[in-house]
């Protein structure tokens, strides 16, 4: 990005601890890739004396320091206050309230009601459902987390077939926490608020798998609040069961990627807490005297400048990625989830497959015997050609 007509590099904290972003000048890097809680004031200044040439005053990084310290972007004493208040005041919120309603779509209900028709009767849509006349009963949906104006189509197909089965009395949604989640999953307690209306979260389910898991699954429950990936889930579903069906939800963010699967030594306790976290879900929805269908709420590729790529992709880049995920969504549809981890570690997730995390912890909560895959599509991101691919997938 550019300020004042000098390139600079802008840091946001997702938590939103503070309200500004920080903007830097390329030739800080250096300073911030330091800031690792290794490097004590006096070897960043040795370190980067040698890098420029010329003697580094401690000042000089005490002030860049002194910055981010006050925007929360440094771990201490000041991003410990601000992530303590932040907590609180999100656990003392009656609902999660919406955060993408009057970006991503409309805040109006009755506008949004109309928007997320028009994705299923416009050309190439799968019309809307003949609810409920499918005898079977989905257990497992994979559907976008992209913008629903670049992926409502995509949407739309998923949510057809789910609401032409049978309808489950607890969606477990599984989406993509984008800025990382500790423990690799946090669920939260708070009913999820859009403009459809309030959906209710299952708090005995979730208070049940804290207690299966001998600690609070909703610990890092503050990374819903500005997290997109559940509330588009409900908003379809909230416009597919209005007063049709009632139901409750558990919704979950994830975030692990494919070494968790790999022997390394480093990652053996994020590998215990992913079988932990899935055999726990597992058991309570097989113990439970109501329905589950779980949600992977997953896109794929990310492709382009815009996420590192040093090139600039053409129609063949596009064509070739999709090709790719289809052959992953195959295996899917084969109930091949290692094969789909294989593939994905086979190139070191060199797509960048986001929904990696919410796809298998799926495949490892459900017990499915069948998938079909129902749409791939992709939606272009910038003005550079950046690109990000996306499917509809439905298991019984």
């Amino acid at each position: 990005m550019s300020v004042s007509g000098r390139a600079v590099i802008g840091l946001k904290d997702p938590l939103q601890l503070a309200d500004r972003m920080i903007c830097l000048e390329r030739q800080a890097l250096p300073v911030v890739a330091l800031m690792d809680g290794r490097h004590t004031l006096r070897d960043m200044q040795a370190e980067l004396s040698r890098q420029a040439g010329r003697i580094v005053f401690v000042d000089e990084i005490e002030s860049m320091v002194n910055v981010l310290s006050d925007a929360c972007l440094l771990e201490g004493d000041s991003f410990q206050a601000a992530y303590a208040r932040k907590v609180a005041e999100y656990r003392q919120l009656p609902f999660r309230p919406a955060s993408h309603a009057g970006m991503s779509y409309s805040s109006d209900p009755d506008t949004l009601r109309g928007e997320l028709n028009a994705f299923f009767l416009r050309a190439g849509g799968p019309g809307l459902p003949n609810y409920f006349s499918d005898a079977r009963r989905p257990v497992g949906l994979i559907a976008p987390h992209i913008d629903l104006r670049s992926g409502g189509p995509c949407f739309a197909k998923a949510y057809h077939a789910l609401a032409e089965g049978q309808p489950s009395d607890i969606y477990v949604i599984l989406g993509t926490g984008h800025a990382g989640v500790d423990s690799g999953f946090t669920a939260t307690g708070l009913d999820f608020q859009t403009p459809l209306g309030t959906v209710r979260t299952d708090r005995d389910f979730v208070d049940a798998l804290s207690a299966k898991l001998g600690r609070d699954a909703a610990a890092e429950e503050i990374l819903h609040a500005a997290e997109h990936v559940v509330e588009f889930q409900l908003v379809f579903l909230q416009h597919m069961m209005a007063g049709k069906h009632s139901f409750t939800v558990v919704p979950v963010l994830c975030s692990f990627s494919h070494l968790v699967f790999s022997n390394t030594e480093a990652l053996r306790e994020q590998r215990r807490l992913f079988f932990q976290f899935c055999q726990a879900v597992k058991e309570l929805s097989g113990e439970s005297d109501k329905n589950v269908c779980f949600i992977a709420s997953a896109d794929l590729d990310h492709i382009g400048p815009r996420y590192g790529d040093h090139f600039v992709p053409r129609k063949g880049t596009v064509a070739s990625a999709l090709e790719k995920d289809e052959e992953l969504l195959r295996m899917l549809e084969r109930l091949d989830v290692d094969g789909f981890v294989s593939s994905v570690a086979l190139d070191n997730d060199s797509r960048r497959i986001c929904g990696f995390s919410p796809i298998t912890a799926m495949f490892h909560c459900m017990e499915a015997s069948q998938g079909k895959l129902l749409d791939l599509d992709h939606a272009q991101v910038d003005d550079r050609n950046s690109f990000v691919s996306f499917a509809s997938m439905i298991f019984h």
